[in-house]
């Protein structure tokens, strides 16, 4: 009798396995995800060229000049700055105690990087306080900047909440104004209000940042959403540097709009743009490019 009860669940699981197999996502939920997921992947990728660009330099740090205002910054090793133009100046109310200045990251008419993403236009970046020290704040702002061909507009403000230099940083992140434009005009739109964590790695290849909150927008279909993170997710550089996988390789999210709840899980931190989508319990394996 067990042994037949036993066959019996099996044979139930594998109905279940080859149904959610059979399962396929409407358009508008696969473009959902795909749009969600392409719009926060780049902000979050500017994001981090925006810290490493704070972190190349000491006087981020010290408030020291060493040189004139205007000088050329100093290019992080990074291989998505191969290309670019980067010049530093001093704000007016700089000083040793409170560094305060301007970075600007010009990739110019067009610059490719080795992973063959291509970057336009201008990421600009301020920095208040000593870098990464308690209640410091990086601003970035965009002019005319694109990547792959995606124009991303707004400004993300990224404020030091940590208590002790010792710990881990970690941010709290507020984008005001985020809108992503498409080469075919369409846009989307996008507000965050969330909190990052840096694991810092040796190598800072391996830095990983543990993010938690929300965010909401409109896709390019001008659908509402909102975004809850119910399992923390999980970026990581050498994703985005080795693979051009700017999303998180870790973690759950909820997407939800007028028609759709929508849980969005992302592995077990593999670089890959596989995510499993999950809607009124049945699930789909699916790849995101993020370009559509």
């Amino acid at each position: 009798m067990k042994s037949l009860i036993g066959l019996i669940v099996i044979f139930m699981l594998s109905l279940a396995s080859c149904d959610n197999e059979r399962f396929n996502l409407s358009n508008d939920v696969a473009e959902n995800v795909e749009n969600e997921a392409a719009t926060d992947g780049y902000f979050e990728d500017a994001d981090d060229m925006a810290t490493l660009a704070v972190s190349a330099d000491a006087a981020t740090a010290s408030g020291a000049k060493v040189s004139s205002s205007g000088r050329a910054g100093v290019k992080p090793s990074d291989l998505r700055f191969a290309c670019a133009e980067i010049v530093f100046e001093f704000a007016n109310d700089n000083s040793t105690t409170t560094p305060h200045g301007f970075i600007t990251i010009n990739f110019g008419t067009g610059c490719t990087d080795s992973k063959g993403n291509v970057r336009t236009g201008i990421i600009r970046v301020e920095f208040v306080g000593k870098r990464f020290y308690p209640a410091s704040k990086i601003i970035t702002t965009f002019d005319g900047y694109t990547i792959n061909g995606i124009e991303i507009e707004g400004t993300r403000t990224v404020t030091n909440i940590t208590g002790s230099t010792e710990d881990n940083p970690k941010f709290s992140i507020v984008l005001v104004g985020g809108k992503a434009t498409w080469p075919d005009g369409t846009t989307a739109t996008r507000t965050v209000d969330r909190t990052r964590e840096w694991i810092r790695g040796t190598n800072p290849l391996n830095d990983e940042w543990i993010v938690d909150g929300t965010a909401s927008g409109t896709n390019r279909n001008e659908v509402a959403y909102t975004v809850e993170i119910t399992t923390p997710l999980v970026y990581k550089r050498e994703c985005a540097i080795g693979k051009k996988v700017f999303l998180p390789v870790e973690g759950v999210k909820e997407l939800t709009t007028i028609n759709n709840k929508i849980i969005i899980d992302y592995g077990n931190g593999d670089c890959d743009k596989t995510v499993t989508v999950t809607i009124n319990g049945r699930s789909k394996t699916i790849e995101v490019r993020g370009d559509i």
